[in-house]
């Protein structure tokens, strides 16, 4: 029983070690790997399932950018040069901080926009829906009524009942594509 137990861990510990791989650069533009998720406002790339060369200790024969083993040794060897300026920071003249600052206040502004179009998007869909009920409710017939100022039913009229069936089909045009 317990060679069996012991079979058995043996053979589970290759799908224990298959752990996913992070890539991703910080903020000084240098790429990390790990196999812990980075922080979630920073894009990632997981290389699961890639074939990710084993360091030698020496330089690529031919580096290639975007070379996983040359991106390797790069992460490896500290950068001794001070940081370049990203293209967008070098057509504004901002430093790397600013550049970041106004691309994540774009963004904010993006988002809050997304989100008042989704708004309007949804409202737009609830006056369709509620024109089209009431387009529904002029045009089948039948008694319809309506509840007065004191309280009381009163059932429309045929001048009443085609008003009300005009001004749904003008909201229906208006609010329904």
């Amino acid at each position: 029983m317990l060679v069996r137990l012991l079979v058995l861990s043996v053979a589970m510990l290759p799908l224990i070690a298959s752990a996913e791989i992070y890539k991703w650069k910080d903020k000084d533009g240098v790429t990390r790997y790990s196999d812990v998720p980075p922080p979630s406002n920073i894009k990632q790339e997981s290389i699961r399932g890639k074939k990710v060369p084993k360091p030698t200790g020496q330089a690529p024969l031919t580096p290639v950018e975007g070379d996983i083993s040359s991106a390797l040794n790069r992460a490896k060897t500290p950068e001794t040069k001070t940081p370049e300026k990203s293209k967008e920071a070098k057509e504004n003249g901002l430093n790397q901080e600013d550049a970041a600052k106004k691309r994540a206040q774009d963004a904010e502004a993006k988002k809050a926009a997304d989100q008042q179009k989704q708004a309007e998007l949804k409202l737009k869909q609830e006056n369709c829906a509620a024109a089209r009920k009431n387009l529904i409710t002029y045009t089948t017939g039948g008694r319809v009524s309506r509840i007065n100022e004191n309280g009381e039913r009163e059932y429309l009229g045929d001048d009443d009942l085609n008003n009300g069936k005009n001004d749904a089909q003008r909201d229906v045009d208006a609010y329904c594509d």
